[in-house]
């Protein structure tokens, strides 16, 4: 069935993980972009191409303008009607009362999907109703009017209200509509209300994922996991925990999920003597870039809260000019003396002792050769530049922050790799709106002073280094926390800012971490 879906975007990040669900039919979703008479348009067209109408459910929606015209025109032109409760609303419209809704509000559990497919799969096995009406079409094409004399006063009414998601609709569509003030700078109101709405739609998102997670705490019998999944948390969010569940789970969450090691004795986190296991060794994508010597100011925050920064005089050393493919990393996992060979793993007891307990990589998220590998744990990462020493007869490993760093802005303290104002036609970060993974070729326009690619967004990279003891260069406990900088596709671009990084456990996975090498010859 083909299907329309309307949502308030302030709930976008949930619309986009339900339509996942429903990936056997054909779906459209407004991007919300408020494009004046075009916009319009294609929502008449959408709506005319479509069979069903999946209207979500929140405070936000049920009180949109756009979302209550798209759910009438989808009424009058006899589609059929699929309203789904993601977030609860005290009084649901007498419009929408007399609706048989599917329950999201708990999450995308089994028991929601499994009604909201039924109810579709019914509706695609009735008689489709020919209900269109050619002048409800007429009068519908015509374009929305903006009264300039009230456009102001209702979106700062909308604003002072918390509806940002209406304040952007009005405002854009006036500015689409050619609104005009001597004295009011629409484009500086646009811009507070698009960022309040971000803000808005950050903290309902982390709200959400957050009592979940703290429902997995509270129990001694998925403590662990709970607090393995309060680490994933954190990678998005990491600004938001009201219940201040890291310190009150913490401790005691780390010390369960924490296993007992006896294993090959502790030992520093260095590289072995290559052993010639082929004479000439290739991967393909894999080129170097040369980074010449010089110095990077690391900027961090310490205990007090204080931001500090040190100077560290970085030596020449090559990096991978492009993250580690998926194509490379499968290199690793095919090769009989590769992933499964566990003298890779024997740099740490914690490692070894991962592998044991994790035999098979997980797959990528993200298919295609020249993509960037994802789903890859600190351990593995390691693991990979062991093996690839031994192959390649040269010293691999992951960069320290430091080495990461000089490669990404040179001598002139850049914010971005290309220089200091963000440009999303330089990166894949959220701004680019993909929600996945792009080849590591794709952005030329975005390469350091050194010629490195997709050092901002596409994937965070894994580096050598932990916060511990001021960074380490690797040479702490293996399970100490590692850093991971550059930002990823889900991430907004401030996450990309090269003073932004995230400290994560060497056991974290996710879509949106990869990694690169260096080689230090």
């Amino acid at each position: 069935m083909r299907l329309f879906v309307s949502y308030a975007r302030v709930d976008k990040p949930y619309c986009i993980e339900i339509m996942e669900t429903l990936e056997a039919h054909e779906i459209w979703y407004d991007q919300r972009l408020y494009a004046g008479q075009h916009w319009w348009k294609e929502i008449l067209r959408r709506l005319d191409w479509c069979e069903g109408f999946v209207y979500l459910l929140s405070p936000d929606s049920v009180n949109s303008q756009y979302c209550k015209q798209e759910y009438e025109l989808a009424c009058n032109l006899g589609r059929h009607i699929f309203p789904v409760m993601i977030r609860e609303v005290p009084n649901l419209p007498q419009f929408l009362g007399d609706l048989q809704y599917v329950d999201f509000t708990k999450g995308i559990n089994s028991e929601a999907v499994k009604n909201l497919l039924n109810a579709i799969y019914l509706a695609d096995h009735e008689h489709q109703p020919n209900a269109r009406v050619s002048s409800i079409r007429t009068e519908m094409v015509k374009q929305q009017q903006v009264n300039p004399a009230t456009v102001i006063r209702i979106a700062a009414n909308a604003m002072e209200n918390g509806q940002y998601d209406q304040a952007v609709f009005l405002l854009r569509q006036a500015k689409a509509n050619g609104f005009k003030s001597r004295f009011i700078n629409l484009d500086a109101l646009l811009q507070e209300a698009e960022t309040a709405l971000e803000r808005q739609t950050y903290l309902i998102e982390a709200e959400r994922e957050y009592r979940q997670i703290a429902e997995l705490l509270k129990h001694k019998r998925t403590n662990r996991l709970g607090w393995e999944a309060f680490e994933a948390f954190r990678r998005d969010f990491p600004d938001y925990d009201p219940d201040k569940l890291a310190e009150k789970y913490g401790t005691k969450a780390f010390a369960a999920a924490a296993a007992p090691v006896s294993r090959p004795p502790a030992m520093t986190l260095t590289l072995p003597e290559p052993p010639a296991l082929a004479d000439v060794f290739t991967l393909p994508l894999l080129e170097w870039c040369n980074i010449p010597a010089g110095v990077v100011e690391l900027l961090d925050v310490d205990k007090n809260g204080q931001r500090v920064s040190a100077k560290v005089t970085v030596e020449p050393f090559q990096i991978s000019r492009f993250p580690v493919t998926n194509k490379q990393f499968q290199a690793f996992l095919d090769d009989p003396m590769g992933y499964a060979n566990p003298a890779w793993w024997q740099y740490h007891p914690q490692a070894y002792a991962w592998r044991e307990k994790n035999p098979e990589a997980k797959a990528c998220r993200f298919k295609g050769d020249e993509r960037p590998r994802e789903m890859v744990t600190w351990y593995e990462a390691v693991a990979f530049c062991q093996w690839l020493t031994a192959r390649m007869g040269c010293s691999i490993a992951l960069p320290t922050t430091a080495q990461w760093q000089r490669a990404f802005q040179g001598d002139d303290a850049r914010a971005y790799p290309w220089g200091n104002n963000f440009d999303k036609a330089n990166c894949n970060t959220a701004e680019s709106n993909l929600k996945m993974t792009t080849l590591v070729t794709r952005y030329p326009g975005g390469v350091s002073p050194y010629g490195v690619f997709d050092m901002a967004g596409n994937v965070w990279e894994w580096c050598l280094d932990s916060p511990v003891n001021g960074g380490d260069n690797g040479s702490s406990a293996a399970s100490h926390k590692r850093f991971v900088r550059g930002g990823s596709y889900i991430s907004p671009y401030q996450r990309a800012h090269v003073a932004f990084k995230y400290s994560l456990t060497p056991e974290t996975f996710h879509n949106s971490i990869g990694f690169r090498i260096v080689c230090n010859r």
